[in-house]
């Protein structure tokens, strides 16, 4: 092995060296993360005993009670877990729980810190009752503390139902009856947390974590004397069932049908009034969450091929309702495949106006993509030619935008298409343009240049390079002739269906009414007629002799000879394709 200069060999560890200290290494780092994990593990394991500890109240000096402590879980119709909210039974089976927590549940499923699991089905609710106070049928005994009413005058003491923790002789502020409770918040204004509050020995409140501010202190009767006016199913219809929400649920569920069959659930969902406040709505059935979701389906579905399946399912009715700019947005693109440029600048005109004029404020990047829209509307019209359907569009376009400088010049390119050089030159001019078109006003400019000059002229152009020069005219204001220019033809020549088409004059004067021309296939004789007009580019030549003759191979095909080209100076330039003619 050869080293480079200036390095002593001694300081080069051999091969077998440097595999043994990599294998050291090695084996460090897996042991660190050996104890990383075993860290961790530990950590998750006193969390978890921390979280299944049972809340300790001391009734009297000698004997304490333990709560029985665990997680309700809500579950709709679909199986979908709504919410999960931790709770504290009394000793008689008592739950309270937050209404906002329990929407849409049609199953109810109290597990304990041990592992014990209870189905709720009964409790004590009215329709408006921000909480209501649920029975749990623990079917053995229990020996937990029972509910009494609160005693406003005197303390209470806080249990925390998350971890460990007790707050003493906490005075509450004066509340407000709601119910079977009295609404209070903590003097000291602290975050509320999940808890309960005690009063001699005996439940007499909960505070409820995130899912309500306040404190509610139970005003009603001990526990043992109370019995259920309404079920978790009453409770569910009358929150939940027959509203917008309850439909989102429904299609929410259906993730494992095809993108589209979700889609559709919740575009026909939209149709369905809300029954609940947004403030009470759970989160994930929120418009806004449901038009994200929407917004990933239709994403989905496009990009497998099924955007006209997703414009007909995502109509203007549903992103009315749907109300989500962006929602609107992502579907323009397929509008625009769909049905073509028309119905998605329309369905931006229209639709998204409405939705933007709902949100009270401006939508830059939709004006960016309607602006954009025109623009490439416009391109295609001029590639096309379609000048008068071109005009009308950027007409339109310019009431939207009118200091938009690409549509100023796509105006002037459709004017410039009509032949209008001289209202193209105004709109050309009367405005300044950023450095990144000015080739293009360059170029327009030198177009417009060369129209001026050939103003009052014929200008015939054809295939640049090419021996055959091809012109329409029109003859006797009336009919349409195909020409070759052909300045080795004497006489303009014309089809005889043309001839016959038309009526023409025959003329006859001391040689006869004929006219003897050589031809590929030999000498024929040729009808001389009188075309009245015939007129090229807008310019019309009145009385042109012409031979009624058929070209071999060319049916339908006429002559534009030297009696009618002698009319003008001729200036042809081949390498342009162009042909002007002048008249003299």
């Amino acid at each position: 092995m050869i080293f480079p200069a200036g390095i002593d060999n001694k300081q080069v560890l051999s091969n077998s060296a440097g595999k043994k200290i990599n294998a050291e290494k090695r084996l460090k780092r897996l042991e660190l993360e050996r104890d990383r994990r075993a860290a961790l593990k530990h950590q998750k394991k006193a969390a978890a005993v921390k979280e299944a500890s049972p809340v300790i109240v001391k009734k009297t000096a000698a004997t304490d009670q333990a709560v029985i402590t665990g997680w309700l879980s809500v579950v709709d119709p679909w199986g979908h877990q709504v919410s999960k909210i931790r709770g504290a039974i009394t000793g008689t089976g008592w739950l309270a729980l937050p209404g906002r927590a329990c929407i849409g549940g049609k199953k109810w499923l109290f597990t304990t810190g041990s592992g014990g699991q209870y189905i709720v089905n009964s409790g004590l609710w009215r329709a408006g009752d921000a909480v209501g106070l649920w029975h749990v049928d623990l079917k053995t005994p229990y020996s937990g503390p029972v509910l009494r009413a609160w005693n406003s005058s005197l303390p209470v003491d806080w249990f925390r139902l998350t971890g460990s923790g007790v707050k003493r002789n906490i005075k509450l502020s004066p509340g407000k009856p709601s119910g079977n409770f009295v609404v209070c918040s903590f003097v000291n204004k602290r975050k509320s947390e999940a808890g309960i509050f005690v009063q001699n020995g005996y439940i007499v409140g909960w505070s409820f974590g995130p899912w309500l501010n306040n404190t509610y202190m139970w005003a009603g009767g001990t526990g043992k004397s109370l019995s259920n006016n309404s079920t978790v199913d009453d409770f569910y219809n009358q929150t939940f069932a027959g509203g917008r929400e309850e439909q989102f649920a429904k299609a929410y569920a259906q993730q494992e049908n095809s993108t589209l069959t979700q889609l559709a659930a919740l575009a026909a969902a939209w149709q369905t009034a809300p029954k609940l406040r947004l403030a009470d709505t759970p989160d994930y059935l929120r418009p806004a969450e449901i038009t994200k979701l929407m917004r990933r389906l239709s994403r989905r579905a496009i990009k497998a091929g099924h955007g006209a399946e997703v414009v007909r399912i995502l109509n203007a009715d549903t992103l009315r309702r749907a109300a989500d700019i962006n929602l609107l947005m992502d579907i323009v693109p397929a509008v625009t495949a769909a049905s073509g440029f028309e119905a998605a600048t329309s369905l931006i005109e229209n639709t998204g106006r409405d939705i933007v004029q709902a949100g009270g404020h401006n939508v830059p990047a939709l004006n960016v993509m309607h602006a954009g829209l025109y623009r490439e509307w416009l391109q295609s019209l001029v590639a096309v030619r379609a000048v008068k359907e071109g005009i009308t569009v950027w007409r339109k376009a310019s009431e939207f935008y009118p200091k938009d400088p690409s549509l100023h010049l796509l105006g002037v390119e459709l004017l410039l298409a009509a032949g209008n050089w001289q209202e193209a030159e105004t709109l050309l001019y009367n405005r300044e343009y950023p450095a990144a078109l000015q080739d293009k006003v360059d170029l327009l400019g030198r177009r417009i240049s060369d129209m001026k000059g050939e103003a009052g002229k014929i200008v015939i152009h054809f295939q640049p390079g090419s021996s055959t020069i091809p012109v329409t005219a029109l003859l006797n204001a009336g009919m349409s002739q195909k020409f070759m220019v052909d300045t080795g033809a004497s006489m303009v020549t014309i089809p005889s269906d043309t001839a016959d088409a038309l009526g023409l004059k025959i003329i006859s004067d001391y040689h006869g009414s004929s006219q003897d021309v050589f031809t590929a296939g030999g000498m024929i004789s040729a009808t001389r007629v009188m075309i009245d007009t015939l007129e090229i580019d807008g310019w019309v030549e009145h009385d042109v002799p012409a031979l009624v003759m058929d070209i071999p191979g060319q049916p339908g095909m006429g002559l534009l000879g030297l009696n009618y080209l002698k009319r003008f100076k001729m200036n042809l330039n081949n390498d342009q394709g162009s042909l002007l003619l002048t008249p003299r």
